[in-house]
């Protein structure tokens, strides 16, 4: 609302202004116009009249700015009341300066007492013509001793006015409406002194308020959803109105629930109508007369949609979202494929969007249903998404104490570190997450039932074929699916937190309805502990650009060991450790390392290994190892009790004093056992120019085979009392 001028201004309204004299905002027209104590309202002291006291005595407010469109209000005490006269001020509007064009409304007497009526006149050319006289106000009768308002507006040709003692509600309705197009140009707003054919009496006029015309507008709602919640929205000018009434099309008009008003614009929230093409109006509640309606919007039917899922695996909880359009379902129905619908627990449903939790099928391709529980007849299919076996699946053997299985991830930092599992079907394909995986990228083999070992790069995904001989084969129901990280860099991160060499293997994709079994597992578990040599660095020689070409674990004495000792094989070696040089890629030395996979991932030694073999120093040079190695050793023995502990010679000789000083020095000598590996490690069967590292072909016929004979006498009698042995089963379903 805009205020052009109040009377109750702190500095030019009337209680401001000495008595006896006219506000500087107003000029007196016709008669004499002074502010004075006559009848003043409310907690007023003065008020403004005429001492003139006759008929069609005129004062306009010229101070304000001239306005085509104005609404003007005031408040007066009857000060004689008839049943012949109604003496009261009327109201000017849209009246030029020189008091010639604009227009007149004032009250009159309708021939009993207390019933009053409005005249309304213009004023062209200097010359007034009644325009029109209302009938009795309806359902108002009005005593001498009320104060009443009178609240005239003009907006463009329309004129509305209306009359009532201000012991009641404002009245919602204009009582009287006409055109005229007479008086167009902006003008000022003024105050008419009318005796009604009567005699001259002292009156005066207080809360004198001149504003922007009130009127409404309804914005467009624009398509809503059937029965959803929409809001309503629009501007006013004028008052501020103390409350809305709306309706759809010419369905009633009703109360708009809560709604906000104010600066000029209004809002609330209401439920759409049916289906179909709709108006909104909206009244005001106190002026029933200022509405708007909105133009035609559509209320589009209940729809519901669904997102399809990205790669899930199966078992594990997953996520389904939507949207929906129309009244916000009150419950949510959930089927995978073609099965049967049941509720969703706890769907989280509000401002047009869904979600809800629910348990993925079986693994292979599927769809996912959406129906809203009180309208089984609004569907929603989402497109096909695969489900993948999850890495913690018990039918998926992985290699020991190298891995970090968790439900949705099983994560190494060990080149050598391998799984394998059965599985129907002749579909496989192994995903991984390789968000953070450093350039060059970790390389793995794979194999299926014993066909070539092929390399692939760690990838989102990488397919796996199964070989001509066994595919469709149905005398082969299961496949033997072996996979093996073959290589990580030694030039990237490879123990901290951030992008690293890690493989994180994230499932296992199969054809639909397939089943996994788990391999059944020797009856002894190794855990191999070195640096380089052990990792199988150079395996492959020197040539190749990146050193993920040139490494290969499964060319590496130590993870030959497991075929040689009827064993499974966990091999932790990392370039460049020792007992007490750190290893390549952030790994610290082997004291500090041995108890975890890698940075926050503690190593568990739930399943004690059957034997432990230790092939360190190398890297350590002269430097005094005793210490460090002594914690080694103690370390291990606390962590795995009655394991047996091979401590090798480094194969070209390095710390072997130290070693055995450290032997002799730990907590449990007689666990501990010296290998010498003199003679072992001949170049002339390959090797790298530092003489230090081994050739695949040297590893596998001569260093392996030599190292498994010297420990198969301590694994005797060490297996497990019982060893896992295979089972199938379904997955989910």
């Amino acid at each position: 609302m805009t205020i052009y001028y109040t009377s109750n201004d702190p500095t030019l309204g009337f209680d401001a202004t000495t008595a006896g004299t006219l506000p500087s905002t107003w000029t007196a027209k016709v008669g004499t116009w002074q502010v004075g104590t006559t009848q003043p309202t409310g907690s007023h002291t003065k008020s403004l009249g005429s001492t003139t006291h006759a008929d069609g005595d005129v004062a306009l407010a010229t101070g304000m700015t001239a306005q085509a469109d104005m609404s003007v209000s005031h408040t007066q005490k009857i000060p004689n009341l008839s049943a012949g006269n109604a003496p009261m001020i009327g109201v000017i509007l849209r009246m030029d300066a020189a008091y010639q064009n604009g227009y007149t409304v004032v009250v009159s007497a309708a021939g009993g007492l207390g019933n009053l009526r409005l005249m309304v006149f213009k004023r062209v050319g200097g010359s007034y013509s009644l325009l029109t006289t209302s009938a009795t106000i309806p359902g108002i009768t009005f005593a001498s001793t009320d104060t009443v308002m009178l609240r005239a507006q003009i907006q463009g040709s329309a004129i509305g006015v209306k009359l009532w003692p201000t012991r009641i509600a404002e009245p919602g309705a204009w009582h009287v409406t006409l055109s005229d197009s007479s008086v167009s140009a902006a003008g000022y707003a003024g105050l008419y002194y009318a005796l009604d054919s009567g005699s001259a009496v002292a009156m005066a006029v207080d809360d004198v308020i001149v504003t922007d015309a009130a009127s409404l507008t309804v914005a467009n709602p624009g398509a809503v959803g059937a029965g959803a919640a929409m809001v309503v929205s629009g501007t006013y000018t004028g008052p501020d109105p103390t409350g809305l009434n709306y309706q759809f099309d010419s369905a009633g008009y009703a109360a708009a629930p809560s709604p906000t008003i104010g600066g000029g614009s209004f809002s609330f929230t209401v439920t759409a109508p049916s289906a179909g093409t709709h108006t909104v109006s909206v009244k005001e509640a106190n002026n029933t007369a200022i509405s708007g309606t909105s133009g035609s919007f559509t209320a589009g039917a209940a729809t519901l949609t669904i997102a399809t899922p990205g790669t899930v695996l199966a078992g594990q909880a997953m996520t389904l979202s939507g949207t929906y359009a129309g009244a916000a379902p009150t419950g949510l129905n959930v089927r995978f494929d073609s099965g049967a619908y049941t509720a969703a627990a706890s769907p989280t449903i509000a401002s047009g969007a869904w979600s809800a939790s629910a348990t993925a099928p079986g693994v292979g391709p599927h769809t996912v249903s959406v129906q809203e529980a009180n309208n089984t007849a609004i569907v929603a299919t989402s497109g096909s998404f695969t489900v993948n076996v999850a890495p913690s699946d018990p039918g998926l053997a992985y290699a020991p104490y190298v891995w970090n299985v968790q439900a949705a991830s099983a994560t190494s930092a060990n080149a050598g570190a391998w799984f394998r599992t059965l599985f129907t079907g002749s579909v496989c394909t192994l995903n991984f997450d390789v968000s953070a995986m450093v350039s060059p990228a970790s390389q793995i083999w794979w194999r299926i039932d014993n066909g070539p070992w092929t390399q692939a790069t760690v990838a989102a995904s990488v397919s796996c074929a199964v070989p001509a001989a066994t595919a469709g084969n149905a005398d082969v129901p299961y496949h033997l699916l072996e996979v093996i990280v073959k290589s990580t860099t030694e030039t990237q991160n490879r123990w901290n937190t951030g992008t690293s060499t890690r493989v994180v293997f994230t499932g296992l994709g199969l054809a639909a309805g397939a089943l996994l079994a788990t391999p059944a597992s020797a009856p002894i578990n190794i855990l191999a502990l070195g640096d380089s040599i052990t990792e199988g660095v150079r395996a492959l020689g020197e040539s190749a650009t990146n050193d993920t070409d040139r490494n290969d674990a499964a060319l590496g004495w130590a993870f030959r060991l497991g075929a040689l000792l009827g064993a499974e094989i966990g091999v932790v070696g990392f370039g460049a450790q020792g007992l007490l040089a750190g290893g390549s890629g952030n790994v610290p030395a082997l004291p500090s390392a041995y108890a975890w996979l890698y940075s926050g991932a503690a190593r568990s030694f739930a399943t004690l290994p059957g034997l432990i073999v230790i092939n360190i120093g190398t890297n350590d040079g002269t430097s005094n190892t005793v210490a460090a190695m002594t914690s080694l050793l103690n370390g291990l023995i606390a962590a795995c009790p009655g394991a047996p502990i091979a401590v090798l010679r480094p194969f070209n000789g390095a710390q072997s004093a130290n070693l055995q000083a450290a032997i002799a020095g730990c907590a449990n000598p007689s666990a501990c056992h010296w290998i010498d590996t003199t003679g072992f490690f001949n170049t002339g069967y390959g090797a790298d120019s530092l003489g230090l590292h081994p050739s695949g072909p040297n590893n596998l016929g001569r260093i392996a085979p030599a190292v498994a004979a010297a420990l198969r006498p301590l694994i005797a009698g060490n297996a497990a009392p019982g060893f896992r042995g295979g089972f199938q089963r379904a997955l989910l379903g």
